[in-house]
């Protein structure tokens, strides 16, 4: 996500669904008279009564619900999962790594990779909408993020829920066929081949480690996600290391209780801590961007961190971007 997706944020709605049951009705018993004077009334058998049916229990349906589902239906697989609203559409998030992209890729295989990562964020998007039947009904785009077992971008985009209601089983073409369909241009998978793993200096670490720090700082509450992403252009507005044609992007997202948790000096003290953990990071930082939430996934503060100042604690505040969002209350 870059600053064209995120300056002009806006809240999204959350819609839920309450399911109600039926009830049935008990028959009236009827009387049957015999008419022979010499015997006794006889009355028919009563029809015993129809159950009634329990009605169907109330569905609340939720961000914190469907980023829930998301954890459990990826689980097992390296991902991070977060919400928050980018423009004016409220959006579910999906960084994965494919273990089946080379990440050494070689010219000729381009072609054959590009469509695996399409073809991944794609039907990972499908699944979300398809098996979470909340996630229709409270996010309008899916924006999954494919990339290789060493971080390197292959596949990003921003995709309607809309597109993927009501598919049965599509093959990639035919998800390719429905996203068009709304009007949407899907956007180009990786264009140049990935570069030759760099070696990395004793002292560095990788990412694993970065992402661990961040994580153990962060804490474990829910909406909170930090991935990398090698060679997507997101740096356009920061400050990429000189002749380095892959940048290096690192995001990250938390969520705070009100617009108080949002002021520029707290924003400012958690930016320090994450840009400490990454400052050993191999490759370098160029950019670090930020995402501060409210409870509803409002976007509330948007950041971003130059690579050039990472390794410099505590961060200078002129060096820093952070941009506060103007929100309004959702319907």
């Amino acid at each position: 996500m870059t600053l064209k997706h995120v300056i002009s944020v806006a809240a999204a709605a959350a819609l839920c669904v309450t399911l109600a049951g039926c009830s049935g009705q008990t028959a009236s018993p009827s009387s049957l008279w015999s008419p022979a004077p010499t015997q006794a009334p006889t009355q028919a058998p009563t029809q015993a009564p129809t159950p009634t049916p329990t009605p169907a229990p109330s569905v609340d349906c939720s961000a914190t619900l469907v980023l829930a589902q998301v954890n459990q239906l990826l689980a097992g697989q390296d991902f991070e999962a977060h919400y928050l609203t980018i423009g004016d559409k409220f959006t579910l998030s999906v960084w994965l790594v494919d273990p089946e992209i080379d990440p050494a890729t070689a010219q000729s295989g381009m072609a054959a990779a590009d469509r695996q990562a399409m073809a991944r964020g794609l039907s990972i998007s499908y699944q979300l909408v398809d098996q979470i039947p909340c996630a229709r009904r409270v996010f309008d785009q899916v924006n999954p993020m494919i990339v290789d077992g060493r971080f390197q971008h292959w596949y990003r985009d921003f995709l309607p829920v809309s597109a993927f209601v009501g598919l049965h089983d599509p093959t990639t073409d035919d998800l390719i066929a429905a996203v068009e369909a709304t009007g949407t241009a899907l956007e180009e998978p990786r264009a140049k081949v990935p570069q030759a793993a760099p070696t990395p200096a004793a002292s560095s670490c990788d990412w694993s480690e970065a992402r661990a720090a961040i994580h153990a700082y962060l804490g474990a509450e829910d909406n909170t996600a930090a991935y990398l992403i090698i060679g997507s252009g997101l740096v356009q507005q920061g400050n990429p290391t000189p002749n380095a044609p892959d940048d290096v992007g690192v995001e990250v997202q938390w969520p705070v209780r009100g617009t108080a948790e949002a002021a520029d000096p707290l924003v400012l003290e958690r930016l320090d801590h994450v840009a400490e953990a990454l400052a050993c990071l191999s490759p370098a930082v160029d950019s670090l961007e930020a995402f501060v939430v409210d409870p509803a996934g409002r976007t509330l503060v948007y950041a971003v961190v130059p690579g050039s100042i990472i390794r410099i604690a505590p961060l200078p505040p002129g060096g820093v971007r952070l941009y506060h969002m103007v929100t309004s209350a959702q319907p």
